[in-house]
Formats: C-alpha cells, sequence, structure tokens
C-alpha cells in the first residue's frame, strides 16, 4: 500500500505542476530516423547459436524517432517522444520508448517507456565509450553465439538484476547542482509494453535510486555515478518459500583528457531472485573497463569485462570474459560505417569437465549506417 499511495502521490504532484498554465504557443515537433545493415562473420567452439555468415539490420539502430517540445507562459517545459523500431530477427516492428515527461527549475518528471535513473544519470562505466554498434549494450553479436545457458544480463549487458530498461515508469531527475544529480524511479512490472501494471509474476514494484557528480578540473573531464535498485520477485506459487527479492547495485567512473577517455563500473546483484532455502546461491557481481579516442570524424574504442555468478548454489561458477573492439568513421553528413570484434570466453559451471560447457567465440561486424 505505502508503494501505491507513493505512487500515485508522485502523479498527483506531476498533474499539480502542470496546472493553471497556459501554453505559449503550440508543441514544435521533429522527426529523425536512422536505418542500419551489418555483416556478420562468427564462429565458435559451441557455434550452435551462429548462423557462419549473416546480413541483418540492427534493430537497436535502426527506427523512426518523433519528438514533440513545448513550453508554457510561466516556464513549464513539456515534451513527448516516440520511437518505433525493427525488431530482431525480421519480427514486427514496434514502439521501444514512449513517454511524456514536464522540467523545470524543479527537475524533471517522466512518465512511460523511458530509461530508468541508473541509465540515465549513472551509468560510467567502461561501456559508456563503446563505438561502432553500441558495444555490448544493444546490437547483434549476442545472438550469434551461443551463451551456454548463462545470463546474459549479467554477462554480456553488465547489467544490474533489477534493470528496468524501457519498461513503463514513473521517474524523477533533480537539477544539476554545481555538477550533481540524483533521480529515482518506480516500475511496476518487468514487462515492456504499453500497458504494465503490478501482478503475480516474474518481477515486480521496482525501485531505483542514482546520483552522479560530473565536472571539470582544468582540461581534464570527470564523472562518477551509481545506483541502487530492488524488486519484488513474485515468481512463487501458493504454498511454496518465495525467492529472494531483487537487490542490487553499480558504481562507475570516467576521466576524460585530450580525446581519451577512460571508464570502468562494477555491478553486484548479491542474491537476487536465488531460492530462499540456498543460502550458497550468488546472483553474480562483474566489472569492466574501457577506453576510447575520438579524432574528429571517427572514434575508436576497446573494452574488457568479465562477470561470475552462481545461481544454483552448487559451488561451481558460471564465468565469462568478453574483449570487444570498435571503430566509427563518417563518411560524410548522415553516412557512417563501423567495424567492431569481439572475442568470447565462457565457461557454463566453471566447465564441469564437459567439452559443451566451455565456449570460445569470436564475432566480426561491418555495418553501414545512414541517419536522417
Amino acid at each position: 500500500m505505502k508503494k501505491v499511495l507513493l505512487t500515485t502521490s508522485a502523479l498527483a504532484g506531476a498533474s499539480l505542476l502542470t496546472a493553471g498554465t497556459a501554453a505559449a504557443e503550440a508543441p514544435t515537433v521533429s522527426f529523425s530516423g536512422a536505418v542500419t545493415y551489418e555483416m556478420i562473420w562468427n564462429g565458435g567452439d559451441v557455434p550452435a547459436a551462429g548462423t557462419g555468415f549473416n546480413i541483418s539490420a540492427n534493430e537497436q539502430q535502426s527506427e523512426l524517432v518523433w519528438v514533440a517540445s513545448g513550453s508554457s507562459d510561466n516556464g513549464l517545459n513539456y515534451g513527448a517522444r516516440l520511437d518505433w523500431r525493427v525488431l530482431a530477427g525480421g519480427g514486427a516492428s514496434a514502439f521501444d520508448e514512449s513517454w511524456v515527461d514536464v522540467s523545470g527549475s524543479f527537475g524533471r518528471i517522466y512518465l512511460g517507456q523511458e530509461d530508468g535513473v541508473i541509465d540515465l544519470i549513472a551509468s560510467h562505466s567502461g561501456h559508456s565509450m563503446q563505438v561502432g554498434t553500441w558495444g555490448t549494450d544493444g546490437n547483434n553479436a549476442l545472438r550469434h553465439v551461443s551463451y551456454l545457458g548463462l545470463n546474459t544480463g549479467l554477462h554480456y549487458y553488465a547489467s544490474h538484476s533489477a534493470q528496468t530498461s524501457d519498461n513503463n515508469k514513473i521517474g524523477y531527475v533533480t537539477p544539476n547542482f554545481s555538477g550533481f544529480q540524483a533521480g529515482v524511479a518506480f516500475t511496476p512490472n518487468s514487462a515492456a509494453a504499453q500497458a504494465a501494471g503490478t501482478n503475480n509474476d516474474n518481477d515486480a514494484n521496482a525501485f531505483e535510486v542514482a546520483v552522479a557528480w560530473n565536472g571539470d578540473l582544468g582540461d581534464v573531464a570527470l564523472g562518477i555515478g551509481g545506483g541502487y535498485a530492488i524488486a519484488d520477485d513474485q515468481s512463487s506459487t501458493n504454498g511454496t518459500q518465495p525467492p529472494e527479492d531483487q537487490n542490487s547495485y553499480n558504481i562507475g567512473a570516467t576521466v576524460g583528457f585530450a580525446g581519451f577517455t577512460v571508464g570502468a563500473a562494477y555491478i553486484n546483484n548479491e542474491d537476487s531472485n536465488c531460492a530462499a532455502a540456498t543460502t550458497t546461491c550468488d546472483a553474480g557481481d562483474g566489472w569492466n573497463i574501457g577506453a576510447g579516442y575520438n579524432f574528429g570524424p571517427g572514434a575508436v574504442s576497446i573494452m574488457y569485462q568479465t562477470a561470475e555468478d552462481d545461481t544454483d548454489g552448487n559451488g561451481r561458477s558460471d564465468e565469462s570474459a568478453v574483449v570487444h573492439a570498435g571503430i566509427n568513421y563518417t563518411i560524410a553528413d548522415g553516412l557512417s560505417t563501423h567495424l567492431n570484434g569481439y572475442w568470447f570466453d565462457l565457461e557454463n559451471e566453471a566447465g564441469s569437465g564437459v567439452a559443451t560447457n566451455s565456449n570460445d567465440a569470436q564475432v566480426i561486424i561491418l555495418g553501414t549506417r545512414v541517419s536522417f
């Protein structure tokens, strides 16, 4: 009940902020988009997930975007965004992000399919400077590698267990105070859909908080941020003890100078979703480090990440190591090309002495992107 009252109060507050205002003029609408196609080569010791060679649209980078923005006579800003995105595997397209917001001297309040506050203000990491095909945070590389049953959220995307992505939520981000910024968000359900409410399955009632500082010390740009997230595990059936709730955090930092940027991050999922009676269960932790260099029309980057978990608590961990290198080059206004390489070292149950529990794999992606 407290969670429902908190959410209701936030919605009421947003409504009060907009009450009694008059729009200075009709909102403006902008339209943009992009199409990205990639050629992908892959191989590995356990190649079941791959096709060897593939030509594919990158659904993370092929999209149509509408943005509306306006302001009232008293200085209240408001807006909305719709992202229509191509889905993987040739499936029907769908909305990726769809949200409305209001902002002003009080900060920003948003409602809908928008990123969580950890992603918005505290995403400092080795991931954050990857270039090309969006690195390991949204691209085609994963579906061409047999991941042996490993938790892709932890081992591949390096995301905390209570990650809410673009699921429907209400969030608030403070104004920037001398480089400091904070935020809080509530997501009723883990389903990514236009309508999503708390129910009795999956993860629900996710709360996340984030804080960050970004500033300059002379010619050096510094940033540090972190977040903490919780969610209810409602997957248990009647008469069974529910699993542990989600409980995770992350912290990261970046340093930039003369076109170079270096970043690192650590995430820990504690005992999220572990069976309540399994005291040796570990939902996993991991870290990453990366570096990038921007040289005007192009940029290069390299990143290393590793993670380990033992979700069944049997003393044999799932382990991964991923290296990613990328380059992006702008050929002309609106036209760019990229080249990315991935090297995977994967161990399911620490190998367990079974060949199919280990995979060394490689993926090469060459892509072209047209933005308009």
